[in-house]
């Protein structure tokens, strides 16, 4: 099952608090306890809190609902980890640790970050097999990510824009975004990112202390040695950067993570693991997340899923889901979880 830290609700019931909301059935309708969630070490099913959210921001008619959380977080609501990772000694060191103790975080959160050209787009996607469409999941950890940069960096942390994939909010509720992000909002884009100056992911951390980096680094590796990234998480990493560049071969993924195919290849068979399987379920729940964004074309979408052409993209998922992706676009989603927020 996929899975989530009770503590990804942190600030939730504050939030609905103020907004007035009655949390005990829309709790219940999640399939969610208030005494599991209160536990922020606890466990608990991603879709249900990604559910849970979406309902309380329709309830509330407040698309703003996942950011106003986002603002009352704090760095050790990331858990045991969260001591090593203000201690390093860069932004860019930070989200290394991020990824490698993804497991410990939340292992459903994929953080990517892209350089190209002196800019840095970064990413937190929530990686369910089947994707789920969720506006406040995913704004949520754009909100935390947004955050955790200016707690690491103070005065330094500057973002240069914020894109959403999501349509944009009442304007009622820009200062809420305005207060969190302090940058420019891109609602309707074709993804959801924070862009930054590539400059700024090695702008030394003002809190850093070398000596509590040390230690807490020894805490981790001797409590959560079994928590560390799977190889099947890195090779998932790796083809989630490779794919809008023209597709994810095992060769492409063995470069990045720096060993040999034939190295990469065995390792996955010690695992259990085949890098085809792996290439399709990526591939599948890429598909799913930008077919489900109107803004994109299909033929948009192909190229993000790494096909050079259109029609070898139909025939995959033709073969995949038995209905061709402009077909699938016709039918009626199953679970609106939008709502028109």
């Amino acid at each position: 099952m996929e899975l989530v830290r009770a503590a990804t609700l942190t600030g939730y019931f504050e939030v609905a608090a103020e907004l007035k909301l009655d949390t005990l059935p829309l709790l219940r309708d999640a399939g969610l306890a208030r005494s599991v969630v209160a536990d922020p070490d606890g466990m608990l099913p991603a879709r249900a809190v990604a559910h849970l959210l979406e309902a309380s921001a329709s309830a509330a008619n407040c698309p703003s609902l996942a950011v106003r959380m986002a603002e009352r977080r704090t760095i050790a609501d990331l858990g045991m980890v969260s001591l090593l990772i203000a201690h390093q000694p860069t932004l860019r060191e930070a989200f290394s640790v991020m990824q490698r103790y993804r497991n410990r975080i939340n292992s459903t959160l994929v953080l990517q970050v892209d350089e190209r050209g002196g800019v840095a787009v970064v990413q937190e996607q929530w990686a369910l097999d089947p994707p789920m469409a969720s506006r406040q999941a995913d704004e949520l950890a754009l909100g935390v990510l947004a955050g955790l940069g200016a707690w690491l960096l103070g005065k330094s942390w500057q973002i240069e824009e914020v894109y959403s994939a999501h349509f944009a909010p009442q304007s009622s509720d820009g200062a809420i975004y305005a207060r969190l992000f302090g940058a420019p909002m891109r609602f309707g884009s074709d993804f959801t990112g924070l862009v930054l100056a590539g400059s700024l992911l090695d702008a030394p951390n003002p809190r850093a202390d070398p000596a509590l980096a040390a230690h807490a680094k020894r805490m981790a590796e001797t409590m959560m040695a079994e928590a560390e990234r799977s190889l099947k998480q890195e090779v998932e990493e790796a083809i989630l950067l490779q794919l809008p560049a023209g597709g994810a071969s095992l060769a492409a993924t063995a470069r990045a993570l720096g060993v040999r195919p034939r190295t990469l290849q065995r390792r996955l068979e010690v695992a259990g693991q085949l890098f085809a399987a792996i290439l399709e379920a990526v591939r599948r729940r890429q598909a799913a997340r930008h077919l489900a964004n109107p803004r994109l074309t299909v033929t948009e979408v192909a190229e993000l899923c790494g096909y050079a052409s259109l029609s070898a993209f139909t025939r995959w998922h033709t073969q995949a889901y038995g209905i061709s992706p402009h077909q699938l676009r016709k039918r009626p989603p199953a679970f609106p979880l939008e709502n028109g927020l």
